[in-house]
């Protein structure tokens, strides 16, 4: 990549920030390509240039986010990380920028368009499983995971923590010595061992 494709990246991706905010605060509906504009500090031209129309926009900014988180859970679940304390990032891990969204308007977005929608299918139904495979497996290798457990049940209840503990409200009362007890019965259950190595 040249500099001036790198400055070309830079500045979408400036305008993709800008319209994810507002997107999610006001609703697409709401938000004009005058106003992302001028928070991204571009030109109406050039979004139009760049991405053809407010909704192009709308789904390249989304697809381009869940395409980064997702790199990121991958990159991580193929870590050479101890199983808990991979688990534990992999409960907590989120994006700050989550943290000024309204999660409604977000999820909105998301079923806002049949593209967006067959993209985070695609992603559910192919590729997320072969990931978690992965870290289930890691998991059953360190002992961890009993190798009776099937991968349907494991990945079931795995989901079903991180949920709860991704939730607006959990992320509010969460600190780290529930996290340390909620991570020592997502491994061990209600009659284990606890987790040893004290966390951070």
């Amino acid at each position: 990549m040249n500099g001036y494709e790198r400055r070309t990246e830079l500045k979408k991706d400036k305008i993709r920030t800008a319209a994810l905010e507002l997107f999610c605060k006001y609703g697409p509906d709401k938000t004009s390509i005058n106003e992302i504009a001028q928070k991204a500090g571009v030109s109406p031209a050039s979004i139009f240039n760049y991405f053809g129309s407010k909704e192009g926009l709308m789904k390249d900014t989304i697809i381009a986010l869940l395409d980064s988180s997702w790199k990121l859970r991958e990159a991580l679940w193929a870590s050479e990380l101890p199983f808990p304390e991979l688990l534990k990032r992999t409960v907590t891990m989120k994006n700050d920028f989550f943290d000024k969204l309204d999660l409604n308007n977000f999820l909105a977005l998301l079923n806002s368009n049949p593209e967006i929608k067959k993209h985070i299918d695609d992603f559910n139904q192919k590729k997320y499983p072969q990931i978690v495979a992965k870290f289930i497996e890691k998991g059953r290798r360190e002992g961890y995971i009993r190798k009776e457990i099937s991968f349907e049940a494991a990945i079931i209840y795995l989901t079903m923590y991180q949920d709860v503990l991704q939730e607006p409200e959990m992320q509010k009362r969460i600190n780290n010595e529930l996290l340390k007890e909620l991570l020592d019965l997502m491994i061990y259950g209600l009659a284990g061992q606890p987790i040893d190595d004290k966390m951070e």
